[in-house]
């Protein structure tokens, strides 16, 4: 009679070998069929979620909000729109500053600076959306407030379950 550890020696082995064959005869991914997975990815996403004016209709519709309220969460929005893009132009020119200058020469006191530049532009950018968020919450109700608290619960995990 075969021992229980033998026998599962034996099992896992064979797994071991067959899933090693596998991959061996499975076409390898390149780099450029990884970003097209990537791509597609990203491209379902996107098509999975709603534009601008449908999410605003929906916020509208599970907060019950008036059309005055709307009115001024848009009026809100606007107002730091230019801001946050002025904000998002320059971490993105920064990072690709640092990218550079990871790849010459540059001391690490200079490439610490440059994200030191970075962490203070990121910080900016969450200082302006409390202060949008204080703005909007005197928009809303308690109820509404509430509301909104779940639904922004409710997007964070799904945005941590889908990375």
């Amino acid at each position: 009679m075969i021992s229980k550890e033998f026998a599962l020696i034996i099992t896992v082995l064979t797994f071991g070998v067959g899933g090693t064959i596998a991959l061996a005869n499975s076409p390898q991914e390149t780099p450029s069929s990884l970003l097209v997975s990537e791509t597609e990815i990203v491209t379902k996403q996107a098509r999975n979620r709603p534009e601008r004016g449908e999410r605003a209709e929906q916020f509208q519709e599970i907060l019950n909000l008036s059309d005055e309220q709307m009115q001024q969460l848009s009026a809100i929005r606007k107002k730091y729109r230019p801001q946050m893009q002025q904000l998002r132009e320059q971490m993105r020119s920064k990072g690709e500053e640092i990218s550079q200058m990871m790849q010459g020469n540059a001391s690490e006191n200079d490439l610490r600076n440059k994200h030191q530049e970075i962490i203070n532009l990121r910080q900016q950018m969450g200082n302006l959306r409390f202060e949008s968020m204080l703005e909007m919450r005197k928009v809303l109700n308690l109820e509404q407030r509430q509301q909104f608290v779940q639904l922004m619960q409710k997007r964070r995990r799904m945005r941590s379950s889908n990375p």
